[in-house]
């Protein structure tokens, strides 16, 4: 797993916390806040978040509820509002990976405590 997989598995997982996690953000060029961005997408469909878990999220989302990706998760399919997040501008990546680590972390949380409760085999799972 590289770097970054590890960090969003940790933050999803409270092992850092999601501030750590924002800071840790903040320190990327705009050219990796992009890829971290796409790799959490790809991350939040892995977890399959359905229409329950992203209720959840949303509230828990640490920023105002009028931001720009939590109104286009409240007005949209989750598909097609991944999509539109992915267009936004730079000034927005911030907002955005806030939004998709928060819904990340619930969406695997759930996973985590149904469909691995027993124990499994994701290497993601396992981290220390």
């Amino acid at each position: 797993m590289e770097k970054e997989d590890i960090i969003i598995n940790k933050i999803a997982q409270d092992k850092i916390s999601i501030n750590d996690g924002i800071e840790w953000f903040t320190t990327l060029s705009n050219f990796d806040k992009k890829k971290v961005i796409f790799l959490l997408k790809f991350f939040v469909h892995q977890s399959h978040p359905n229409e329950k878990t992203i209720e959840i999220a949303i509230p828990k989302i640490p920023l105002k509820p009028t931001m720009t990706p939590i109104v286009i998760i409240k007005s949209n399919n989750f598909n097609i509002a991944l999509s539109k997040i992915l267009k936004l501008p730079e000034n927005e990546y911030q907002k955005i990976f806030i939004t998709l680590i928060t819904i990340f972390k619930e969406s695997d949380t759930y996973r985590r405590n149904t469909w691995c409760k027993n124990g499994c085999n994701h290497e993601w799972h396992n981290l220390n």
